[in-house]
């Protein structure tokens, strides 16, 4: 099936933009882009550019807390990544298996992503640590506790576990909710990043359509994380996101 009007310049300037991304990466400093302020603004223009090459539209409402904070989020893409990636600095948590993404992954470790494999403990303790220690270079972290994208007409149990450093370290955990909002008021179809879709597919997918997909980014007030529970703390948050994201029906 061919792209529709336009769709092959926008296919030669994501090629373009992501060579530009590995040659901006390749002369980084060795702590890569996330270290200092200069490197933070290239990794927010990198992803603000990105999104509207690829025809998506960003809308924020609410303001960021300033770092060091936890930024918590429901997933529905790696779309997400780009649409938080552009307006306010921090180390994103990802699953291991985005670190084998051919050049993507390499990038995405560049910007200061921390790896985390699901069902390894020894793991989640060490990006455990990576995240206090992010904290302490006064450093913000975003992270998906879901630990899945959905369809995004709903939101998952957070896991707590993550959340643990934030407490630990007293920092404030801010929840955020993610929306592709179609004009008959649902999800628009073509964001969802779930099931066995491959990063090219979903490429193709969003590539194929016509016009802007919207993509709205909420900021909430930040919850003081001193003392709590980890799991109160991610029901707490968890239950601000699913009110925006369902129109608080359920």
């Amino acid at each position: 099936m061919k792209l529709p009007g336009g769709g092959v310049a926008r296919l030669a300037a994501l090629v373009a933009h992501t060579l530009l991304g590995a040659l901006i990466a390749l002369v980084a400093p060795t702590g890569g882009l996330t270290d200092n302020p200069s490197g933070q603004a290239v990794v927010r223009w990198w992803h603000a550019t990105l999104l509207k090459i690829l025809g998506l539209r960003l809308q924020v409402l609410g303001v960021p807390a300033p770092a060091p904070t936890l930024i918590v989020a429901n997933h529905i893409s790696w779309i997400d990544i780009a649409a938080i990636g552009a307006v306010t600095p921090g180390r994103f948590v990802a699953k291991a298996e985005i670190r084998d993404w051919p050049l993507i992954g390499w990038l995405a470790a560049r910007a200061g992503t921390l790896y985390i494999r699901r069902g390894d403990r020894r793991a989640s303790a060490a990006v455990a640590d990576e995240i206090t220690q992010a904290f302490l270079r006064d450093q913000s972290v975003i992270l998906f506790p879901e630990g899945t994208s959905t369809d995004g007409r709903d939101v998952r149990p957070f896991h707590p576990r993550l959340l643990m450093p934030a407490i630990e370290a007293q920092c404030p955990v801010q929840p955020v909710a993610l929306r592709y909002p179609a004009r008959d008021g649902g999800v628009h179809p073509a964001a969802p990043f779930i099931n066995d879709d491959s990063l090219l597919e979903h490429l193709w997918r969003l590539m194929r359509v016509r016009g802007e997909v919207h993509v709205e980014l909420s900021f909430f007030a930040a919850e003081a994380s001193a003392h709590m529970d980890a799991r109160d703390l991610a029901e707490r948050t968890r239950a601000v996101i699913r009110r925006h994201v369902t129109g608080g029906l359920v």
